[in-house]
């Protein structure tokens, strides 16, 4: 199967909407390659729905209407606005490991389902430990020149598949937007 073929999760630790679609993933038993998402291609613009207010308050009521519907915990993360690069390094590095998915999962819980700071490498470690996994690969992946290259290439990514919000899942030609479409992607994947 190639890179084109392949398929593709984008995900962000800011979006409670891309731990639900991890979720949908892992219930049915998919394992697909976990990318951070780091911004929409160069040149296009980021429409951040924190700053919409209408969006922002719309968001107030269905996240949790949807986080509970799927049976998740869900507490507010504070501070809501950190520095996302220390998960998306370790979620770079745990991709290669072979433990994105379940990384991203553990994550996404620490932040969205018990409202943790995630930029606290202590809440890191606590995840990988969760999961069975290296709490060094944590500190590691954070001045590791090959976590340099592997979000390099997730940019690259994120560019070639015109990626510009997330959850969003790529299979073959076809593109899923939104939670409520990774039901769709599983079976197609599924076929």
């Amino acid at each position: 199967m190639t890179v084109a073929e392949a398929p593709r999760v984008y995900h962000a630790f800011r979006s409670p909407y891309s731990r639900l679609g991890l979720h949908i993933l892992k219930r049915a038993g998919l394992n697909p390659p976990v990318i951070p998402f780091t911004g929409p291609p160069d040149g296009v613009p980021f429409s951040d729905p924190a700053q919409n207010k209408p969006k922002r308050k719309y968001y107030s009521q269905d996240a949790p209407r949807m986080t509970l519907r799927m049976g998740l915990q869900i507490a507010p993360p504070r501070p809501f606005d950190i520095d996302f690069d220390p998960a998306n390094r370790t979620l770079a590095a745990a991709n290669e490991a072979g433990r994105g998915l379940e990384f991203a999962i553990a994550v996404s819980d620490a932040r969205w389902g018990r409202g943790e700071n995630i930029s606290d490498l202590d809440v890191l470690r606590r995840a990988a430990t969760e999961i069975g996994w290296s709490t060094d690969a944590v500190d590691d992946a954070q001045a590791s020149e090959r976590v340099d290259a592997l979000l390099a290439d997730h940019r690259k990514l994120i560019e070639a598949d015109g990626v510009f919000g997330v959850p969003f899942a790529v299979f073959g030609e076809n593109k899923y937007w939104g939670h409520d479409r990774f039901e769709l992607f599983v079976e197609d994947f599924s076929q």
